[in-house]
């Protein structure tokens, strides 16, 4: 089995303090250096606009300013891992932005708004004549699934009818996907999420794991030649030990763990996989996502026991 050493480690360290976003520094403070979560908070803050909602790049390949459900899902996601309590005022703001921009007819929320168009982004979150409600199957579970568990985790004040209306239409759909874990597997990641959230009712959580479990032996790649493509990694569809499924790939979870730690450049980082050109307006956001993999990477390997030293 291998490790991370504590020189790898310290490169990781180093590259994370000088060339993250800041909200990646604190974050991995946090993680791994006792650092306080109100700075997290502070940073976060900076991607917030004054309507409650979340953008301005925090997820790097949109860079539109105007607040997106998934930035707001990604900055409510990142507060739920500070244990912040639903009554926070950002965590307040935010869910209350969400349930203001939820389209009742349709049951889920538009991705990204329109005007992502107007800004740097990268192909796949351009909109054409409705392309981006097709590609991701009219929003039913990205962003929906990761918005459901945090309505449930945060939206104590909201009305239960609708919530398990929701909640039931986004089960019901996972439920009936011919496939879960398309492309990269977000959609996977997300239905996991949502299934891991202890305030989420435990007949749908038992519905959600049994399609969870059924999904994992057919989409995730178990060759090693593959990982380095936008694929569904072992470690992708189980980021931790205690994950949903473990017991279903731990032999290939080791070998991703060993192929992960031979990914790690020699500044430090970890790049991504998937293959875009990050020029023009979008040249920043190859450096973010370096920073935002380099801090998952940290957190994963740490979580199987795979770093040296005391972290």
């Amino acid at each position: 089995m291998r490790r991370l050493g504590v020189e790898p480690f310290e490169r990781a360290r180093r590259f994370l303090h000088t060339e993250a976003r800041p909200l990646e520094r604190t974050l991995f403070a946090f993680r791994f250096e006792r650092g306080a979560s109100e700075r997290v908070v502070a940073e976060l803050q900076r991607f917030a606009n004054d309507d409650g909602g979340f953008g301005n790049a925090l997820e790097p390949d949109v860079r539109t300013p105007s607040s997106s459900a998934l930035a707001t899902a990604l900055a409510l996601r990142t507060l739920e891992d500070l244990d912040a309590p639903a009554e926070h005022p950002v965590v307040r703001r935010a869910i209350d932005w969400l349930v203001s921009t939820y389209d009742a007819d349709a049951q889920a929320w538009r991705v990204v708004p329109p005007d992502a168009n107007d800004h740097p982004h990268a192909p796949w979150w351009h909109e054409e004549g409705g392309s981006l409600a097709r590609i991701f199957d009219g929003f039913r579970v990205i962003p929906r699934a990761l918005i459901v568990g945090l309505l449930h985790r945060f939206g104590a004040h909201l009305p239960a009818a609708r919530l398990d209306e929701v909640t039931e239409a986004t089960v019901s759909c996972v439920e009936g996907l011919e496939v879960l874990g398309e492309g990269g597997g977000s959609d996977l990641e997300y239905v996991v999420r949502l299934a891991r959230t202890e305030a989420v009712p435990e007949s749908y959580r038992r519905r959600l794991i049994a399609r969870i479990r059924a999904a994992i032996p057919e989409v995730v790649e178990q060759d090693p030649g593959n990982w380095s493509t936008y694929c569904v990694t072992p470690l992708r569809a189980v980021p931790s030990p205690d994950s949903i499924g473990a017991d279903l790939i731990a032999p290939e979870l080791e070998a991703n763990l060993d192929w992960l730690i031979d990914r790690q450049c020699p500044d430090g980082a970890w790049d991504p996989t998937w293959d875009y050109p990050y020029r023009g307006g979008m040249a920043g956001a190859r450096t973010e996502w370096r920073g935002i993999l380099t801090l998952e990477t940290l957190t994963t390997l740490r979580a199987f026991g795979r770093i040296e030293g005391p972290q």
